[in-house]
């Protein structure tokens, strides 16, 4: 009897990690067990540790995830803040900041007519 996921295209997993950060965990623990026992540093260890207690997987997240996007958002991608009173409801985008910058306002003698009474 086969059991089949419900979405066939989904990524393979096995227990609570996906198979490839099982595979990247599992080649960094037998690192980190090498070199624990040949130079008795615990560094590879503890990063195998690490890497499978934050790759988790628990109705399809896992915390390596949050940590990517969080990093993309506050650092890769640069953020465009607009200060503006709480009572302006109107979102604006920067194209429209471009066209209003951009257009031309009429000078008060313009045709020649006097506009100052």
């Amino acid at each position: 009897m086969y059991i089949y996921p419900d979405d066939l295209k989904a990524a393979p997993t096995l227990w609570l990690w996906r198979l490839r950060d099982l595979t990247a965990g599992g080649l960094l623990a037998v690192f980190g067990v090498v070199t624990l026992t040949q130079f008795g540093t615990p560094l590879f260890a503890a990063i195998a540790a690490l890497y499978l207690f934050l790759t988790v997987r628990i109705e399809d997240a896992c915390i390596l995830d949050f940590i990517r996007k969080a990093g993309v958002y506050f650092i890769g991608r640069p953020q465009l803040y607009r200060w503006a009173s709480p009572f302006q409801l109107e979102v604006t985008t920067n194209e429209d900041c471009r066209k209003k910058k951009e257009k031309k306002h009429p000078l008060p003698d313009a045709g020649g007519a006097d506009h100052r009474a």
